[in-house]
């Protein structure tokens, strides 16, 4: 009885009163009092904590019923910010796709998380790794962050739905022979040489002259990318007016849903200079915007109101990948273009690490180096380059 009063007064929250005329009192979290709170009064301070340790076993019993179904209602109202509406969305559909639509997962569902045993996870996981196969470490992310996350926010010292994350014990035990490596990936599907940039512009100029009266300027988006090394959604949400003494400030993203003021993250917020090309381009668009009576805000736009005149999300997708069967090489999306861009400042001698990684916009210099730096060369010039080095 003592023990459990001891460990009753570390979890309540709520200060202890005392008064000649009440006597001892406090308050307790109660939602079915308007207020939420209910006071609870005892003639001595033995009977309050007694009631008190009444009240919390019941609340205990109450939370030991809850369910992983019970949890993720919590913890995803919870996780939702006015700024993750998009992770929102991935998140609900691996919730359908692996917990509530999987019939594998329907005893888990049932069982109370507090009777869940280690045992019981790894299993679990296991047949969902066994059905889903090859699994590699990316969609593990997607399949298990959800108990993950889960446990994390069922087992915090304030919520105390269970007293660990027993997924992280489980995990350690899963079958890793179930869980297969990527690929390193090629770097021609990833990056555009020298020389098929020279093409790709090439094309989109003699686009622009063979085209005039198509309402689209995809092609000079797509130049710009290699220029600016920006995110194709903040691409799509540039105004003029965010371009200043020849230096653009990144301060919203857009896609076809529409525009959001912020960036991917704290460190998307940035300002990188304009280079002589990227200038010359975007005295281009200004034209191309003029010639097709186009006087929206946007720096790349259309005629389609469904975008507020934007240019289309998908357009530089798809003329890109037009351009690419053109030069007859691999099919790439404009995410590359930036890619193309970083590797090019990262191959420089001349130019920090940290100021291509603020360039890029990204929140850790070990992002920069894993998923953006690549070899542009052809593999004959790559084998010159080798057969230079070794030389004696």
């Amino acid at each position: 009885m003592k023990k459990n009063i001891q460990r009753i007064k570390k979890i309540h929250p709520y200060k202890i009163y005392h008064t000649e005329t009440s006597g001892w009192f406090t308050m307790v979290n109660d939602a079915s009092c308007p207020s939420g709170k209910r006071k609870i009064r005892r003639c001595s301070e033995e009977r309050l904590w007694e009631a008190l340790q009444e009240h919390y076993n019941k609340h205990l019993d109450n939370i030991r019923k809850e369910t992983l179904r019970d949890i993720y209602q919590k913890w995803i109202v919870w996780k939702e910010t006015p700024t993750n509406g998009d992770n929102i969305k991935r998140i609900q559909a691996a919730w359908k796709a692996y917990y509530l639509n999987e019939p594998l997962s329907r005893e888990f569902l049932e069982t109370p998380l507090a009777s869940v045993t280690s045992l019981m996870l790894r299993e679990w996981a296991e047949s969902l790794l066994k059905k889903n196969y090859p699994v590699d470490k990316k969609k593990f992310s997607r399949m298990f962050s959800i108990v993950n996350q889960c446990y994390e926010y069922a087992s915090d010292e304030d919520i105390h739905i269970v007293k660990e994350n027993l997924w992280q014990k489980a995990r350690k035990k899963i079958n890793k022979g179930l869980i297969t490596s990527t690929p390193c990936p090629a770097d021609e599907e990833e990056v555009f040489t020298d020389e098929e940039r020279r093409k790709i512009k090439s094309m989109v100029q003699e686009d622009l002259l063979r085209y005039r009266k198509q309402p689209t300027c995809a092609g000079l988006q797509i130049l710009f990318l290699f220029e600016t090394g920006l995110r194709i959604g903040e691409c799509c949400g540039l105004k003029f007016s965010d371009i200043r003494n020849n230096r653009i400030f990144i301060r919203r993203q857009a896609n076809n849903e529409g525009v959001r003021e912020w960036t991917k993250s704290t460190a998307g917020y940035r300002d990188i200079p304009l280079t002589a090309e990227a200038q010359k381009i975007l005295e281009q668009v200004k034209e191309y915007n003029s010639d097709h009576g186009f006087t929206a805000e946007w720096v790349f736009q259309s005629s389609n109101p469904k975008y507020d005149y934007r240019l289309s999300y998908n357009a530089a997708d798809r003329k890109l990948r037009k351009l690419c069967s053109r030069m007859d090489t691999v099919r790439k999306s404009p995410h590359k273009c930036r890619k193309t861009c970083i590797s090019i400042l990262l191959d420089c001698p001349d130019i920090n690490n940290r100021t291509v990684q603020r360039f890029a916009g990204h929140q850790d210099l070990s992002t920069t180096f894993a998923y953006y730096s690549f070899e542009r060369r052809t593999k004959e010039e790559q084998a010159l380059a080798i057969g230079k080095a070794l030389a004696l």
